[in-house]
């Protein structure tokens, strides 16, 4: 009887010890914006990446006097995409890197009435971005109650995301690299914040391209390398011509 229940007690360790580790697993992934298919998760298998902030990297900036573009985004839905960044994104995309997609926005939120997943989504889609399944990853998670509730969510964010960016980037990357045996090769920032995320999760820092003349601590945060022009919103037009198309191997 003693031996019985031992075993009892050892199989509901065992169940217990399972369902977390099937719970940590679900969450290590459950970032992404749709559901991954077996077959979309196969093609995503081991591959080589570029992994991207949306909100001023993707995007301009809407004001000169403030940076962040998600602080427009969350409270209105407008958001422009910089010159050539879907060109940049496409191009990666056709030699056979994955896009990995990522944001601070709190993936809770409306805009506009659609969840902020959809909006996300769609904005990338309706700009010319890679977005197809199996190719590339949306991933944003839901944000903690002092953004989500405050009057002004988009300053409210940019405040939030500069004491906890580096974690919340570093774990999001980290998730889908341990589960996707993804390679972060090539990484596009705005902010110092990000670039250390970036870092610690494996991306080589000459690889870590920072854009726009705002956000950065200084031009070169960590041996990264600027993109930089003679307003707040340059474009990635020279980047694409000088680095992209001739330094960029394609996959094989």
């Amino acid at each position: 009887m003693k031996m019985a229940r031992a075993c009892t007690a050892a199989l509901a360790l065992v169940a217990a010890f399972l369902g977390a580790e099937s719970d940590a697993a679900r969450a290590d992934h459950a970032d992404a914006c749709r559901t991954v298919s077996e077959a979309d998760a196969a093609r995503l298998q081991g591959r080589p990446a570029v992994v991207t902030d949306i909100d001023g990297v993707l995007s301009q900036y809407i004001l000169l006097d403030y940076g962040p573009t998600n602080g427009a985004f969350l409270d209105k839905g407008i958001a422009y995409a910089r010159a050539d960044a879907a060109l940049m994104l496409n191009v990666y995309h056709r030699r056979g890197y994955a896009i990995v997609y990522m944001a601070g926005r709190p993936r809770q939120m409306e805009v506009l009435g659609d969840s902020m997943c959809d909006a996300t989504l769609g904005w990338l889609e309706a700009n010319g971005f890679p977005t197809e399944a199996g190719d590339t990853l949306v991933l944003l998670r839901d944000g903690v109650p002092s953004v989500v509730d405050a009057p002004d969510p988009g300053s409210a964010m940019a405040e939030w995301m500069g004491g906890n960016g580096t974690a919340l980037f570093e774990s999001m990357v980290g998730a889908v690299k341990d589960h996707y045996a993804i390679e972060p090769r090539y990484g596009y920032v705005d902010s110092s914040v990000v670039t250390d995320a970036f870092l610690a999760v494996g991306v080589p820092a000459a690889q870590i391209f920072s854009i726009g003349n705002k956000g950065m601590l200084r031009l070169g945060y960590k041996g990264s390398t600027p993109i930089v022009g003679p307003e707040s919103n340059p474009g990635y037009g020279a980047h694409v011509r000088d680095f992209v198309i001739p330094r960029v191997p394609e996959l094989k």
